[in-house]
């Protein structure tokens, strides 16, 4: 089931780093140089296949852009909520500097 907005921002409010741009949950990486980019640009489809469901994801020399909807409900559902919280939990420990 679709979220309102109001669910998405109390969700998001308790995950670090990630935002609603109206269509999407979003986090933004800044990484430290490209091999850190593509381990977790792994790791992010690693997450994502274990939950069977797939961000869109964007990213280049030193960043990373994950988002997230639920295509099939053309919203934001708990099923880009888990995975939000997932990705952060493991990116998280990586990104610790």
């Amino acid at each position: 089931m679709v979220m309102t907005k109001e669910e998405i921002e109390k969700e998001l409010s308790q995950i670090k780093n990630w935002y609603y741009d109206g269509k999407h949950i979003v986090r933004d990486i800044e990484t430290k140089n490209f091999k850190e980019t593509m381990i977790i640009v792994n790791l992010i489809a690693g997450i994502s296949e274990a939950h069977f469901h797939h961000p869109d994801v964007e990213f280049g020399y030193k960043r990373i852009k994950i988002k997230l909807m639920t295509h099939s409900e053309n919203g934001i559902t708990e099923k880009d909520i888990k995975l939000a919280k997932d990705l952060e939990n493991f990116m998280g420990k990586i990104l610790q500097r």
